[in-house]
């Protein structure tokens, strides 16, 4: 289930990021914040309800919503049904979670890993919201 959702999580950036029309990025800039996104998203279901320690699990929350909207059309009744199960996270399932999220932490690629981290340092600093703005705007991380 957490590969799964962190893989959806960054392939529905993707799409967030063609409907909203951004404009064709480099490799480093949308595969960066594609992993971001993902990890927002592991983020907020190892923490179930607690604080997060990134401010902006709300706003990825919103962003991911946002982008849900087109899986929810095609979604079938048993594709559902699991998350209607959702509760406490075994320690099995937080410390997998935990091992994807240090596994996009610490990505060697300069694509996938140094453009989370870029990615992941302008998220903290202006926010998910902000981060976007710029890239739309520029299509870079903000500075």
């Amino acid at each position: 289930r957490l590969l799964t959702g962190y893989i959806l999580a960054h392939e529905m950036m993707h799409a967030y990021l063609r409907l909203k029309g951004y404009r064709i990025l480099s490799p480093e800039v949308e595969e960066g914040i594609c992993q971001v996104l993902a990890h927002l998203w592991l983020e907020s279901e190892i923490v179930s309800g607690s604080s997060s320690s990134i401010a902006t699990t709300s706003e990825a929350a919103a962003v991911a919503a946002e982008v849900a909207v087109a899986a929810e059309a095609t979604a079938t009744p048993s594709s559902t049904s699991s998350s209607a199960k959702k509760g406490e996270k075994t320690d099995f399932e937080k410390k997998l979670g935990e091992f994807f999220k240090h596994q996009i932490e610490t990505d060697p690629s300069a694509i996938y890993g140094d453009g989370f981290r870029a990615g992941i340092r302008a998220v903290e600093r202006y926010g998910l919201r902000g981060t976007l703005d710029h890239i739309k705007r520029s299509g870079s991380f903000p500075s």
